[in-house]
């Protein structure tokens, strides 16, 4: 199918377009004004480039569809580029964009992403782009680039990229937040790449990480995605990771670069996958709140180490960090890693704060190469395990902490746990860097069930409330219209 070479289109009443050709679909964009319907037949399009310039408006946007959700598949070099403002493409589904040589004998390779968000206050929704990758793993693209203003993912699936390239990648300006979205999307079945460059997620880049983002990633389930170490990327400022389920993923949530960001109330399941691992923090300011870890294969949180006068690419020290309210169960590998490297050059976290944490690693040590134990404030942590690996210290507990397994695979604290209203109070201090402070906006557990006026210890408050969250599994995530 040709190029579709679309340009900015001016309002007119509100319709409905019913196209079946990329040809078609070019006129309808052209025609299009805000509050318009663009609606495709169902069938394949092989080497479509869907380019949509035109505008609608918050209240009414411009809506591309096929006849069926899920109805049309692009295929080949098919891209979708969508600039101006307000649009919404749904429903469609990207498969295969492997092809044989081309009749023409012109061999031409993909040099951008399938999907382009370059506009602002765009989405991107119920799609989803299932094995799309090059026919030679020399060629790198991300599948979804996101610029811009307030543009959304959400209710897509990813599965299958095994080349070089960030499946969702947000791209970061100076100045500018981008104030994104990426919800309820399920990423599955990334395998292991090799090399750099197989995250799943990236906020940024080292070389605008000092920049603010404020990118919002909740209520995403990432299944199996093993492209390399760092699963979801963090290298830009105040963004939020939030409500997230992550399943045997040989992998990490990273904040490699970037300060003032947020993880809360994500759920690792981890059942001792090769490379699994939970949180790694690296920078300043950051949050780590209400998290919940189990039987990483190597560590529950790793506080990275520093370098002295570091470039924006290296490794900024960790200071003024907040870990409080998570549990990490660890029955294989590491609750809390201090130092990830044993060089005596590198700066290990300072200033930093860990509260109300359930650390329990039945036969191993709980926090492992802990040089400066004395550079942190500790306040009602319960710990149990082999050793606690570190000197004993006022706000560390060295007590079982009594955790079952629940119906919903979460261990939880019995009403008999020590956990049970044991928190440091969140409001007995008076200094604008104190726990109270930092745990501020912190009123709900990983259930979404209100913490009461003597909270408990860990990500779970014991509660008659009804639970709004819980792990999440594929029938909350991805289109509805798709059947995995």
């Amino acid at each position: 199918m040709g190029t579709l070479l679309i340009a900015f289109c001016a309002l007119a009443s509100a319709d409905v377009h019913e196209v079946g050709t990329p040809e078609e679909l070019g006129a309808a964009l052209e025609a299009a004004a805000a509050g318009d319907g663009i609606v495709i037949a169902d069938g394949e399009w092989m080497d479509a480039t869907i380019a949509v310039g035109c505008s609608g408006t918050a209240r009414d946007p411009i809506v591309i569809r096929p006849r069926t959700p899920g109805g049309l598949t692009l295929t080949g070099l098919s891209t979708i580029r969508v600039g101006g403002s307000n649009v919404v493409v749904s429903g469609i589904q990207m498969r295969g964009g492997a092809r044989e040589a081309p009749a023409d004998g012109v061999d031409r390779a993909r040099t951008s992403s399938p999907v382009d968000l370059q506009g602002d206050y765009c989405r991107l929704t119920g799609c989803a782009i299932v094995d799309y990758n090059p026919a030679t793993r020399e060629e790198r693209y991300q599948w979804v680039t996101v610029r811009g203003v307030g543009n959304r993912v959400d209710h897509c699936y990813f599965r299958g990229q095994d080349h070089s390239g960030v499946t969702v990648v947000v791209n970061v300006e100076r100045g500018r937040p981008n104030d994104a979205l990426i919800d309820h999307n399920h990423f599955a079945g990334r395998p292991v790449l090799g090399e750099n460059g197989g995250e799943t997620i990236r906020i940024g880049t080292s070389n605008v990480s000092v920049y603010d983002s404020r990118t919002v990633v909740e209520q995403n389930l990432f299944e199996h995605c093993d492209g390399e170490g760092e699963i979801v990327s963090n290298k830009s400022c105040a963004n939020v990771y939030r409500r997230n389920t992550f399943v045997e993923c040989a992998g990490e949530l990273t904040l490699r670069h970037g300060d003032r960001c947020v993880v809360e109330s994500n759920v690792f399941i981890c059942n001792d996958y090769p490379g699994s691992r939970g949180v790694r923090i690296v920078g300043r300011d950051h949050r780590i709140v209400g998290n919940y870890v189990y039987d990483p294969d190597r560590y529950g949180v790793a506080l990275q180490p520093g370098i002295a006068d570091t470039p924006l690419s290296g490794y900024v020290q960790v200071e003024r960090a907040l870990i409080a309210h998570n549990t990490v169960v660890a029955p294989h590998g590491e609750c809390v890693r201090l130092v990830s490297e044993e060089n005596p050059e590198m700066l290990p976290a300072v200033n930093s704060i860990f509260a109300n944490n359930i650390l329990l690693a039945p036969e191993r040590p709980v926090l492992i190469r802990a040089p400066n134990p004395d550079d942190f404030e500790w306040h009602a942590n319960l710990a149990w395990g082999g050793e606690l690996g570190i000197p004993e210290r006022e706000g560390v507990t060295w007590e079982d902490p009594q955790l079952v397994l629940c119906d919903d695979g979460l261990m939880r604290p019995t009403p008999e746990s020590p956990a049970i209203n044991a928190a440091a109070g969140a409001y007995d201090y008076d200094h604008p860097s104190d726990l109270s402070w930092r745990l501020a906006n912190y009123a709900l557990d990983i259930d979404g069930q209100p913490l009461d006026e003597a909270p408990d210890i860990g990500c779970d408050e014991l509660s008659d409330a009804p639970s709004i969250y819980r792990p999440l599994t594929a029938a909350d995530v991805g289109p509805e219209w798709m059947v995995r």
